[in-house]
């Protein structure tokens, strides 16, 4: 998805190889590597924790959208020249894996929500990215999958773990192993994806534009608070409910609680501070 550029109010920042905008509430990341299908290399691991780590840390963004430059692709995944690179070691390899688990675990882990919108094909790394994220829309060609098994690799930026969490431990396996490539209508049906958007750009941009415009209108205190217990119950449900119920009396206190039992009692749209 290439977002327009052209409004007045959006602030760009320019990477070597992504660049974030900032309109309002909403901060895209874009990975800007169109003429290479976006793929991921070590510099971009290392742009994306840096941006993350920025929007993250600002509270005037609400919510992190994250897409691919051009209409081809969200990211083919990582660019096999590095991992092919002569003289690069188990080491290397090892290195290089943490920092994709590092990177895309700050999109797990960030207090703001994040969503994926997903244009064009979403494969091995580019779909563990994705995976990271808290929601995922697609145009409805787009096309996912995990090819590292066809060479002779695994998925080793998360999809290992996430995947069977978001989907099922079965069908993750499947997608692994036989490393076919599957439709955005399939895994909607497997509930990787939250919307599938049919129709051209402008349609599609509208529809993540609106989604991420609702989130940024959300609740921020309470967006985070449910993304820590959420994250803390994956393996391990009574912590997770210590930091939900903990999570629920600290919202008690908060002004964006009064302001959402005023706003309910008056028929009116909250208007959350994260105060």
């Amino acid at each position: 998805m290439e977002p327009n550029s052209d409004d007045s109010d959006t602030t760009t920042t320019e990477f070597e190889t992504l660049r974030t905008e900032r309109t309002d509430g909403v901060a895209r990341v874009i990975l800007d590597r169109p003429d290479e299908l976006n793929t991921i290399t070590p510099a971009l691991l290392n742009e994306l924790a840096t941006a993350i780590d920025t929007l993250d840390a600002d509270s005037d963004v609400r919510c992190l959208l994250l897409s691919g430059a051009g209409d081809r692709a969200f990211s083919a995944g990582a660019d096999l020249s590095a991992l092919a690179a002569d003289g690069m070691t188990a080491t290397d390899g090892v290195e290089l894996a943490r920092t994709g688990q590092q990177t895309f675990g700050k999109l797990e882990a960030c207090d703001t929500p994040v969503i994926a919108a997903i244009d064009g094909v979403c494969l091995g790394g580019g779909m563990e990215l994705a995976t990271a994220a808290d929601l995922r829309i697609a145009t409805a060609d787009s096309t996912f999958g995990q090819p590292e098994h066809n060479l002779g690799l695994l998925p080793g930026w998360g999809g290992t773990q996430r995947l069977p969490t978001l989907i099922g431990e079965s069908r993750a396996k499947e997608i692994i192993f036989t490393g076919d490539h599957y439709s955005a209508a399939e895994m909607a049906d497997d509930g990787f994806l939250a919307r599938v958007v049919d129709g051209d750009d402008e349609a599609f941009e509208s529809a993540a534009m609106e989604l991420a415009e609702g989130l940024a209108a959300g609740p921020p205190i309470a967006q985070k608070y449910t993304k820590r217990a959420m994250r803390a119950g994956r393996n391990d449900t009574d912590a997770g409910l210590e930091i939900e119920a903990h999570a629920f009396g600290q919202l008690l206190d908060t002004a964006d609680f009064t302001e959402g039992v005023n706003a309910f009692g008056n028929d009116e749209e909250p208007e959350f501070t994260g105060e």
